[in-house]
C-alpha cells in the first residue's frame, strides 16, 4: 500500500495546486471595509440610549403598578378574614341585641 502511494505522490507531486495572491491578507481588512462602506453615526448611538431608558422607565411602572395590585388583594383579602373571624366569635342574638338597643346609637 505505501508503495502505491509513493507512486501516486511522485505523479502528482508536492506542488500546491492552488495560490493566494501576493498581500492579500494584509490588504484583506481593508478591501472588505472600503466595500462595505463603514458610516460612524452618532445619533444612533442616543438614540439608542434614549429607548433604553425609555424602556426602563416603563418597566419600573409595569413592575409597581403589578406590586401595588398585588399588595391591595391582600389587603382585602386581610378584611374579609378579619370580618369572617369576628363574625365567627359573635352570636346572632348578641349581633340582634345590639342592633335593637337604643342606648348603643
Amino acid at each position: 500500500m505505501t508503495n502505491r502511494e509513493n507512486i501516486l505522490l511522485e505523479k502528482v507531486g508536492k506542488e500546491l495546486p492552488f495560490g493566494v495572491p501576493e498581500n492579500y491578507f494584509n490588504q484583506f481588512a481593508l478591501q472588505i471595509e472600503d466595500q462595505i462602506g463603514h458610516k460612524h453615526v452618532v445619533g444612533r448611538n442616543v438614540f439608542k440610549s434614549w429607548m433604553f431608558m425609555a424602556a426602563m422607565f416603563v418597566g419600573v411602572v409595569v413592575m409597581g403598578q403589578l406590586f401595588y395590585a398585588s399588595h391591595q388583594r391582600t389587603l382585602a383579602r386581610n378584611a374579609d378574614n378579619y370580618e369572617t373571624y369576628v363574625l365567627s366569635q359573635v352570636d346572632e342574638t348578641s349581633l340582634v341585641d345590639y342592633y335593637v338597643d337604643e342606648s348603643n346609637k
